[in-house]
């Protein structure tokens, strides 16, 4: 029986929002064509629903578990200096970081629909994170597919986010 190495967990983990924030480079902003819709300022929560895991040759009981261990609700603020970034700032929280080099491929955010797509090196291996969606001020919907060596080989997993607005941090 194939093991899931801990590295590949942090960063399905890390794709959910369960890890801090991630480092971006200084051309990243450059990369984000004007105008660009801004999310709010405050306290917003996000609901993580894992609707799929295909990883073959891992273990049967593995996606169910990692399906009740990644779909969760989490709260997180948003404060000036994120909004600056844009809807990155929100698309930032759904990918965190377990201490990996993250890009973004691309990036797009213009009337309110969301196309972006990240690549994360973990332990030599490269994961993709795309992300399509929409989003206004105070809310997002982003479906998102994470793609790539899952340490037991490639595999999928796919998730949905609904980010809302609650109040004031």
């Amino acid at each position: 029986m194939k093991k899931m190495n801990v590295s590949s967990f942090a960063l399905v983990a890390a794709g959910l929002g369960l890890a801090g924030a991630m480092a971006f480079s200084d051309g990243l902003l450059a990369q984000v064509d004007p105008p660009e819709m801004r999310p709010e300022t405050g306290k917003y929560s996000a609901d993580i629903t894992v609707q799929s895991v295909d990883i073959p040759g891992a273990p049967p009981q593995m996606a169910g578990m990692m399906t009740r261990m990644m779909s969760r609700q989490t709260t997180y603020c948003l404060t000036e200096e994120d909004v600056e970034e844009g809807y990155r700032a929100i698309t930032r929280r759904s990918q965190g970081d377990a201490g990996e080099d993250c890009t973004y491929d691309r990036f797009s955010m213009e009337g309110g629909e969301l196309d972006a797509q990240m690549s994360c090196r973990v332990d030599g291996r490269t994961m993709t994170m795309t992300m399509e969606g929409n989003g206004t001020p105070t809310s997002s919907d982003i479906a998102m597919t994470m793609s790539g060596d899952m340490g037991v080989g490639p595999g999928t997993i796919r998730m949905r986010v609904r980010h809302k607005r609650v109040g004031p941090c």
